[in-house]
């Protein structure tokens, strides 16, 4: 009985010692990514996450800052929803 209890803590140690190998395997994968780029930026950004930067705009109404794709645009003011642009 005590070699089962053995056994089964080895194995739960070698399984918590691979849960814990295998971020840090990604992590030194993507400091070597970041090596090898002729990137220049200052923080590791994933390669999937390359989207183009867009526009941020003020709701006139509550302030909140939205993509400019998303706003309501009217009398040359931007709002985040139709339901705020009504309200002036």
């Amino acid at each position: 009985m005590k070699l089962l209890m053995w056994l089964v803590l080895a194995v739960l140690v070698i399984l918590a010692i691979r849960k814990k190998a295998k971020p840090l395997s990604q992590d030194s994968m993507r400091s070597r990514n970041a090596e090898t780029t002729s990137d220049a930026s200052s923080f590791d950004m994933p390669a999937t996450a390359a989207a183009p930067v867009e526009t941020m705009v003020c709701c006139a109404h509550c302030q909140i800052y939205l993509p400019a794709s998303e706003a309501v645009i009217r009398e040359q003011q931007t709002y985040c929803s139709s339901a705020h642009a009504d309200l002036h």
